[in-house]
């Protein structure tokens, strides 16, 4: 649940279905909201909107969304840095620019490591936005360096900017793990998980009980499913604290109305 400026609260929904807007233009982006907002739970927007259109646009699709949760996936994922106790990296720069324009959510990437996590989540958290960290991706080939073995012995120096405690961080057995107990230990609100990869997924909730936001159905899955056992599946996996991302499900349909409303009804009859 993320909380607005003015203190409204965007309530988040148990399993909910989130309209990744990926399409060519802000106009075709409007234009696709209107027609599936009220079968969808929340937005996803991304960086060629965004420069096309400039930040402005998002308090518009906030009003058309009627305050449900709008995630601007920016994958963060610059400089984190310190000086006399304020952090002044890129991250927060960047951050700062969605202060005030409707955003309940971003994206941040690990890999770059602690203080641009912390960064990230201390900014994001001054604007009432919601940091959900990437840990790995759904793309093929993505585990050429998530899955690789994480080595402990490549910790902050002790007089880095911010230090990670051993809060199970020894224990990682990958980079995704190692992420995964970065995020927890920095106060991360939530996780981004290839519902493409269950036991990927697995592996989160046994680290983290914090929800997690799945994208990867529909034709991004490789592992034959119809929609209803990717939902069942990850249903199970997540729990109700989750999301699923869906894109070319909705948008690539004749009718995305039609196709919104399906997959709604498909999520409803298959958690009750």
């Amino acid at each position: 649940m993320a909380r607005h400026q003015d203190g409204d609260e965007t309530v988040m929904k148990d399993y909910a279905i989130i309209l990744a807007a990926d399409v060519p233009s802000s106009d075709q982006v409007f234009s696709l909201v209107r027609e599936v907002g009220p079968w969808i739970d929340g937005l996803k927007i991304g960086v060629p909107t965004l420069l096309e259109a400039g930040v402005g646009i998002l308090g518009k699709l906030s009003d058309l969304i009627e305050g449900k949760p709008l995630l601007i996936d920016l994958k963060v994922a610059d400089i984190g840095f310190s000086s006399k106790g304020k952090w002044t990296g890129t991250n927060s720069k960047i951050i700062s620019k969605l202060k005030s324009t409707g955003a309940t959510h971003v994206t941040v990437h690990g890999f770059p490591g602690p203080a641009s996590i912390a960064e990230a989540v201390e900014r994001a958290h001054e604007a009432d936005i919601h940091v959900l960290l990437l840990p790995t991706m759904s793309h093929p080939g993505a585990e050429l360096f998530f899955s690789l073995e994480f080595n402990p012995a490549n910790r902050p120096d002790p007089d880095s900017t911010i230090i990670i405690s051993d809060s199970g961080l020894s224990n990682a057995r990958d980079v995704t793990e190692a992420i995964l107990m970065l995020g927890e230990t920095l106060d991360v609100d939530g996780y981004i998980g290839p519902a493409t990869r269950p036991d990927d997924l697995e592996k989160y909730r046994k680290i983290s009980s914090k929800s997690i936001w799945c994208p990867g159905f529909g034709r991004q899955d490789r592992l034959g499913r119809d929609i209803s056992q990717q939902l069942e599946t990850w249903a199970r996996v997540v729990g109700p604290n989750s999301a699923a991302i869906v894109g070319s499900l909705i948008i690539d349909d004749e009718s995305p109305h039609q196709a919104a409303k399906k997959l709604m009804m498909t999520r409803n009859d298959i958690l009750g």
